[in-house]
């Protein structure tokens, strides 16, 4: 009888694949290659998950002269869509070998700049991250260190410089279909609610283009932060404009919606009856409060963060041009309209 060792190998995985150990060595080194065919790819990862075989970190890093590590840079790790990002991230790194950081930057100009001297140390082998504060062309100096970058939303890269790719959904045109949503539902009074910096900025461009196309003013509410309580804030101040104020409003993100809903009942008033509110994003709990808003796809947006990561860090990754993935959105109706 063969018995197999304690801790799972390369060449268990091997035999049960029926593969050479070369190949699962490349499988498990590289995670991306053309060099083996993806059906047997996929045959070996999937054993590799079943036998529990983990690969030695202390042995590859000396190999690699790697961390075998990916971060994750995110503004709020409270804000219920990020997790699911991260899971995304997460579940196409381990199979890989790569463990995933998460460093939380609170959205603030000093936090991200922490975050991008923490990387710098070489603390991880690449990063994925969303950034209030600071442009592509702003990172070239970290993605020149041999670090390659994946960012959360679509940004434009100086050519000639070091690539740096982004994953993202069209939030221009997401926000002009949630606002064309709420006029055809007859509502010409609008409001968005805003933070002063990331992708409220974005979202609040394509919410102003439609409703001066159908020759509504926009009105914009800027607070400071991405948060529920910003919502509630915001709320207030249009609840306090009496008979003008607006019959929709529109949250940059769901924690500004669902602040706004909580001042609105605070108020006394029915939501849709007498104001309706929307939302950006679809984390959890805007199902249970029956909030419209636009359906970012968090975990796929992690998954594809993560194999374009990883196919950077690739013997050939460093010589594509930088690259910009779109992924789909799409507007869920629930009762708050």
């Amino acid at each position: 009888m063969q018995h197999r060792s304690a801790r799972p190998t390369q060449k268990d995985i091997a035999l049960a694949a029926g593969v050479s150990q070369a190949t699962v060595s490349i499988v498990l080194n590289r995670a991306e290659t053309s060099a083996v065919p993806v059906p047997t790819r996929e045959r070996i990862l999937r054993l590799a998950g079943e036998i529990g075989y983990r690969p030695s970190h202390p042995a590859r890093t000396l190999r690699n002269a790697r961390t075998m590590t990916l971060a994750c840079i995110v503004p709020d790790i409270t804000n219920p869509f990020y997790p699911g990002l991260v899971r995304g991230l997460q579940a196409t790194a381990a199979p890989a070998g790569y463990a995933v950081l998460i460093y939380d930057t609170d959205g603030t100009p000093e936090g991200e700049r922490r975050a991008l001297g923490w990387l710098q140390q070489g603390r991880a082998d690449g990063a994925v991250g969303m950034f209030y504060h600071f442009r592509a062309a702003d990172l070239t100096d970290v993605a020149r260190g041999n670090l390659p970058l994946v960012l959360l939303g679509r940004q434009s890269v100086r050519r000639g410089g070091p690539p740096i790719d982004s994953v993202f959904i069209d939030n221009v045109a997401a926000s002009a279909a949630m606002t064309r949503l709420l006029i055809r539902r007859g509502h010409r009074r609008i409001a968005m609610i805003v933070a002063g910096f990331g992708p409220s900025q974005v979202r609040a461009e394509g919410y102003g283009k439609v409703m001066r196309e159908a020759g509504l003013a926009p009105q914009l509410i800027v607070d400071n932060a991405h948060s529920a309580e910003a919502g509630v804030r915001a709320m207030r101040t249009l609840l306090a404009q009496g008979g003008d104020r607006p019959t929709a409003v529109f949250g940059a993100n769901d924690m500004i919606a669902i602040g706004a809903m909580q001042a609105a009942r605070e108020a006394g008033l029915s939501i849709p009856g007498d104001v309706a509110i929307v939302g950006f994003d679809d984390i959890p709990t805007a199902n249970l409060l029956g909030l419209t808003t636009v359906r970012q796809p968090e975990l796929e947006l992690g998954a594809l963060a993560a194999r374009t990561l990883i196919e950077r860090l690739q013997p050939e990754g460093s010589r594509t041009a930088s690259r910009s993935l779109e992924l789909d959105f799409e507007i869920v109706e629930r009762s708050s309209v």
